[in-house]
């Protein structure tokens, strides 16, 4: 896997079709996941676009960010680097952590996103009115509450009935990811100053995609709903029979709604490019 320093801390990413002519795309991924999550999408993009996909920090073989920084902030920093290495506008796809560190990509930086997708982005600061601080659950006691919140949490949101840790070096290494998450989460919850808010989604210049599960938690689809009432225009998409997970659990099905997007907006581009010239 290709891999670079970034403000001190080492990013690594997956990479495929950087020889194709196609606009390219990032693919951010959930928590506790990692890059691999996208493989199968990924290659399938790939094969008439260049398609990256990162580790956020903390994830798969990123490091944590700098110490006292949020993960949030930090992954978002993270993907504005890797978006600009292509030098032209590039579509923007993340699943819940990654939709949510995609979201402020797009707003900060417009000028880099060709269209952006968010699945069940984890922006549930907007399910309050604007200035509302939503109460934050207390940080566990223990070490064995903190496993137990990791589980409940991987049970909830990620694959139920299964162990996605795989050993005590994976599982040891979720559980710094997952302290690193709660206490981001008080900082996402707390709205800071520069909290990304719906305004600011209503200001979006570039194509936007919302996709969530048929199954998957109600205050998720919630978000997506706020999201869609305030963006003009945007398009969303629910996934027959699918939970969070739905770009894998519904691979296919997900990567169908990517591939119609991206070669949607590719052509108005391109027809607008013509009108232009």
């Amino acid at each position: 896997m290709p891999e670079t320093e970034f403000r001190g801390r080492r990013v690594t990413w997956r990479a495929e079709g950087l020889d194709k002519p196609g606009t390219p795309v990032l693919l951010a991924h959930c928590s506790l996941a990692h890059s691999g999550l996208w493989k199968p999408i990924l290659a399938a993009l790939a094969e008439t676009r260049p398609v990256v996909a990162p580790d956020l920090p903390a994830h798969g073989r990123s490091d944590p960010p700098p110490e006292g920084e949020s993960t949030q902030l930090f992954a978002a920093e993270v993907c504005t680097m890797l978006a600009e290495r292509f030098g032209r506008p590039i579509h923007l796809a993340g699943l819940s952590l990654g939709g949510a560190t995609l979201s402020r990509v797009a707003w900060k930086r417009p000028e880099l996103a060709a269209s952006l997708t968010m699945i069940e982005p984890v922006l549930f600061h907007l399910l309050h009115p604007p200035h509302v601080q939503p109460e934050v659950q207390a940080p566990p006691a223990s070490e064995e509450e903190l496993e137990a919140d990791m589980r409940a949490f991987v049970g909830q949101w990620g694959a139920p009935g299964r162990d996605p840790f795989g050993g005590p070096e994976r599982f040891a290494a979720a559980k710094l990811c997952f302290r690193l998450l709660r206490e981001d989460n008080a900082w996402v919850m707390g709205r800071p100053p520069g909290q990304i808010e719906l305004s600011d989604l209503a200001g979006l210049s570039m194509p936007v995609m919302l996709i969530d599960g048929e199954t998957t938690e109600a205050r998720a689809s919630a978000v997506l709903d706020a999201i869609q009432g305030a963006v003009p225009g945007a398009r969303r998409r629910t996934i027959p029979g699918a939970g969070h997970l739905s770009p894998v659990s519904h691979w296919r099905e997900v990567l169908a709604e990517l591939a119609r997007f991206f070669d949607s907006v590719d052509a108005t581009a391109a027809e607008g490019a013509r009108g232009v010239a």
